[in-house]
């Protein structure tokens, strides 16, 4: 089954995870996203963490077309017209994204040299990621589970389709 008729599975289609991936599922993706946080603009800038010159065009214009980042002309004295790119509001909402595989990376594949990016609050404080219930109380992380929403639900019943795939089985309530 090719990616087009996996993603048009209702467990993929109705999945924000899944929609995700087709953004963020190119590891240049979140590398030229972590390099925005950092504070590069310009091609040549994004060019250093060797992504092949070909391969960056298209991932910036991938970015660009899924709204997470703006590109922006400009002109320096005597040069021709380029671009830059900065984050849109959907680009900085992938920030925690980042810090999560940011604290995962350094808690299940750690550098002898240390941390490699760090998560901080004005430059100076490091911060984590926390699950936290509507009442702002901190949720062990082991209290958390995943589960199918009703619109998935409501897709297979649609479907005549129970969650395991089964014809005609009814999905749970």
């Amino acid at each position: 089954m090719g990616l087009m008729d996996a993603m048009s599975l209702p467990a993929n289609r109705h999945c924000p995870i899944a929609r995700t991936l087709e953004v963020l599922g190119q590891k240049w993706n979140l590398l030229l996203l972590r390099e925005a946080f950092l504070g590069r603009t310009r091609f040549a800038e994004f060019q250093r963490i060797g992504i092949p010159n070909a391969t960056l065009g298209q991932r910036l214009n991938d970015l660009v077309g899924a709204g997470l980042l703006e590109r922006v002309t400009y002109r320096e004295e005597g040069e021709r017209s380029r671009e830059e790119y900065f984050l849109t509001d959907a680009g900085r909402d992938v920030l925690p994204i980042l810090a999560a595989l940011s604290e995962w990376g350094d808690r299940h594949r750690p550098q002898e040299t240390g941390r490699g990016v760090v998560c901080t609050a004005d430059g100076e404080r490091p911060v984590h990621l926390e699950f936290r219930d509507p009442d702002g109380e901190p949720v062990d992380r082991d209290a958390v589970t995943i589960s199918r929403g009703p619109v998935y639900h409501a897709a297979l019943a649609a479907a005549g389709r129970s969650p395991d795939g089964d014809l005609g089985a009814d999905p749970p309530s």
